[in-house]
């Protein structure tokens, strides 16, 4: 019971510093990577409650696919976004 306490407050924490990861980071691809992080926690968080085929239905389809073209359009698209100011 207490370890099942312990787990889900550590993939909490992961879902947390992936998800303000991506919001806060400086450049697209780590955004991305924070993002990932964040879904791969949600996966674990399934899994953790008795629904591993939900949590392998999200890393295949969030993780795998969505997240897959993310990058890739990033990469494809951005520039050098060193030379970019916001304000």
């Amino acid at each position: 019971m207490i370890g099942d306490q312990i787990a889900f407050a550590i993939i909490s924490l992961m879902i947390l510093a992936g998800g303000l990861f991506a919001v806060t980071a400086k450049r697209t691809f780590h955004s991305a990577m924070g993002l990932g992080l964040a879904l791969v926690g949600v996966a674990a968080v399934f899994i953790q409650l008795g629904s591993p085929l939900v949590g392998v239905l999200q890393v295949l389809v969030y993780v795998g696919g969505i997240l897959t073209l993310f990058v890739f359009a990033v990469m494809f698209v951005a520039g050098d976004e060193e030379d970019v100011e916001v304000f």
